[in-house]
């Protein structure tokens, strides 16, 4: 029998003073009762959970079923001895710490529990502080062994892990000696390279750069240059064995141990560089097309005037150093309006990358040819001897595009006219050349098609030029020569006009009818936009009035402002007034402008905006995504509608990369609540495309071309008349027009 007192137990308890989260779980087993329970109280406190059985089997089913810390064992059990029991807990795999506690006195009973598994032997009679000194020793000794397990475990854990974050990550992982030798790289080498694992370790980095940048990777991955720096950054093209091509690659590499920034220090460890080569060959592809498509026309792939002119001014610069002629050409389709009425735009656009191919043939190597805009192109023809040989130019050219070009099937011969102007005779600045070959251009046009005018001074300058036009669009207002063609724009939803763009034209006494782009340049220019922006809003309220009077009215009708028009300082107030002249509500007109008008006085363009929206009036950008292209704006300004360009819908047959970014225009216009209207739509595919992407509301030539008043007004009495009773609008959009 053991003895003790509660004071014993209580320091017993104490320990160092500290008490664990969980206490300490033991099990005692024991076929004496009466030891079974002296030892239950001796064990038993605030850090000890005691529990007990009192045989072999009994002990097995409880540790089976239980976590314990420590195992209290007699050798001598009424079912099987404690040697037995070790031995089915190694067998099981259980493995508890255990002390025997025996009174058994040979010593080949401790040896052979120790050899089973047990941590100690304690006879009986048991000394309760020897026992208890015992008891903590085995506890800690079990708690730096769990410790150790489970630190193991987690690195094991951390490492599987480290090495599944690595095998599946985005990006090349790698690891280099000081030499720039590959002795680690993941597998993403293969997924993106086609290089597999093994052709890549033990080799220097700089084999696995393309041909064209391997003289750079040798010096960049070199071991002079690798000690230089603690950390790399720099792009580098790989090759693909998939396509025998590359892909660029961002690699950013640091010495391993190093802190980032700081240089390695003598005699440290610098033989290990630990690298990232990320994939950029999406972005460096955007990045390109942005810089081609701010370079070239998108329609063409042509250089626009932006890249003509810079290479106007490299070449004006060798014929200066070496006095030597040049020449500029503007050239014009003779009668493309007619093929942009009779088939579209779709088919017109076709036609002019056609004409664009075949003019190009009749170019020589030092040549330019840009696509100026519309059915204009400049030419630049460079070590010309003589007048003759630039007119030779623009016959071969004639002679090119005299064989017939095929549209809609039907047979289609087209010609330009050409203004010339030649360096250093007609001037000596490529916005000289530029403007006077324009200027001999439209003399040349009223003479006829196929014309070919030299610029010469008598013609007058650019002042005398824009002067005469400009007194012809006075004369206009005047004598009231314009007039209102408007185009329907349709909700996708029930089919029906939702509003009207109004498109001014010019009907010419001579010239016949103009669309805006050949007078509102000068418009424009001279001021006049201010007085033929006031005819357009007044004209559209008195034809709202009468429309309304016919109940055929459309919810909307949008007119498009010139910056110059919000440059003034009454605009509003007047904008309003014409509004409440003729009783148009405001929220009735949408007011079109074009993104680089945000980047002029954004302060000013903001106030007289949100002075607009205040009364009523929507504010709608046109030709989205085609220049400024600031999502910001569409945040700081009271605007209500986007309106898709174009130049990305026409493309939906034929660009897949368009088709993301009008996903992205209609997305960011749904995220924004605002209404979206596709411009230029013509063909059945590109309405099945917007459709399918939720675009509100669609505009062109497959609905209906820009119409007069005469033939816009059916249409409003299918779609906008007010009705006796409910109709059913037309399932066909072609019904319409």
């Amino acid at each position: 029998m053991i003895y003790w007192n509660q004071q014993d137990d209580a320091q017993d308890a104490q320990g160092d003073g500290k008490v664990s989260e969980a206490p300490h779980r033991i099990l005692i087993v024991e076929d004496d009762v009466n030891f079974a329970e002296s030892l239950l109280r001796l064990l038993s406190g605030p850090e000890r959970e005691v529990r007990m059985v009192h045989s072999g089997g009994a002990a097995l089913e409880r540790v089976a079923a239980e976590s314990f810390d420590l195992i209290l064992m007699d050798i001598n059990l009424p079912d099987m001895t404690g040697h037995q029991v070790l031995q089915s807990f190694k067998e099981r795999g259980l493995n508890t710490p255990a002390i025997v506690v025996s009174g058994e006195t040979e010593i080949d009973a401790a040896i052979l529990a120790l050899r089973r598994g047990a941590l100690d032997f304690v006879r009986k009679p048991v000394e309760p502080e020897m026992l208890l000194h015992t008891v903590r020793r085995a506890l800690h000794q079990s708690g730096l062994e769990h410790s150790h397990k489970q630190f193991q475990q987690r690195m094991a854990n951390s490492e599987r892990l480290h090495r599944f974050l690595v095998d599946r990550s985005p990006d090349i992982i790698f690891i280099l000696d000081q030499d720039g030798r590959v002795t680690y790289i993941n597998d993403r080498i293969e997924v993106l390279l086609g290089i597999p694992h093994d052709k890549a370790v033990d080799r220097h980095f700089s084999r696995l750069a393309h041909e064209h940048d391997r003289e750079r990777a040798r010096y960049a991955f070199s071991g002079r240059k690798l000690a230089e720096t603690a950390k790399h950054n720099f792009e580098l093209r790989l090759r693909c064995t998939r396509d025998n091509g590359f892909r660029h690659f961002e690699i950013n590499l640091a010495a391993v141990g190093m802190p980032e920034g700081d240089a390695p220090e003598p005699g440290g460890d610098q033989g290990h560089y630990y690298g990232v080569a990320r994939d950029i060959t999406l972005r460096r592809e955007v990045e390109d097309l942005a810089v081609f498509q701010s370079n070239h026309d998108a329609l063409t792939g042509l250089p626009n005037r932006t890249l003509f002119r810079d290479h106007l001014g490299l070449a004006l610069i060798q014929a200066k150093r070496n006095r030597e002629y040049l020449a500029v050409l503007f050239l014009n389709l003779d009668r493309f309006k007619n093929v942009n009425d009779l088939y579209g735009h779709v088919k017109a656009d076709e036609l002019l990358r056609q004409v664009g191919e075949r003019i190009q043939r009749c170019l020589r190597g030092g040549d330019t040819l840009a696509r100026f805009g519309g059915d204009e192109f400049l030419l630049l023809n460079t070590g010309i001897q003589s007048q003759e040989e630039v007119l030779a130019i623009v016959e071969r050219i004639n002679i090119e595009l005299a064989e017939p070009f095929k549209v809609s099937g039907n047979k289609i011969n087209m010609s330009v006219s050409a203004g010339i102007s030649l360096f250093p005779d007609h001037g000596e600045t490529a916005d000289a050349l530029i403007l006077h070959a324009n200027i001999a251009l439209y003399h040349g046009r009223l003479s006829g098609t196929r014309s070919h005018t030299f610029f010469m001074h008598e013609m007058g300058a650019s002042t005398s030029h824009r002067l005469e036009l400009e007194t012809a669009l006075r004369q206009a207002l005047d004598q009231d020569e314009f007039e209102l063609h408007f185009q329907p724009q349709v909700d996708l939803k029930n089919r029906r006009i939702k509003g009207l763009e109004a498109l001014i034209r010019w009907n010419h006494p001579t010239l016949g009818l103009l669309p805006p782009g050949e007078f509102l340049p000068v418009a424009e220019d001279s001021g006049l936009i201010i007085e033929i922006g006031e005819w357009v809003t007044k004209r559209v309220c008195k034809t709202l009035r009468q429309w309304d009077a016919q109940g055929i009215a459309p919810p909307r009708v949008a007119i498009n402002i010139s910056p110059l028009h919000l440059d003034q300082v009454d605009f509003v107030d007047n904008f309003i007034a014409w509004l409440t002249e003729y009783d148009i509500a405001p929220m009735r007109i949408e007011v079109e402008l074009t993104e680089n008008l945000f980047i002029r006085d954004p302060g000013a363009v903001a106030e007289k905006l949100q002075a607009l929206a205040a009364h009523g009036v929507m504010i709608a950008i046109d030709d989205f995504g085609t220049q400024y292209s600031s999502l910001s704006y569409l945040q700081k300004f009271p605007i209500h509608t986007l309106k898709i360009d174009k130049s990305f819908v026409w493309e939906i047959d034929r660009e897949y990369r368009q088709h993301a970014i009008i996903k992205a225009i209609i997305s960011i216009a749904h995220g924004l609540n605002l209404n979206l209207v596709a411009e230029g739509v013509e063909t059945d595919a590109q309405l099945n495309f917007l459709e399918s992407q939720g675009c509100d509301e669609i505009q062109g030539y497959l609905i209906s071309k820009p119409l007069g008043l005469s033939a816009i007004e059916p249409l409003l009495r299918q779609s906008c008349a007010r009705p006796s009773h409910q109709q059913e609008p037309p399932a066909d959009l072609q019904a319409m027009a």
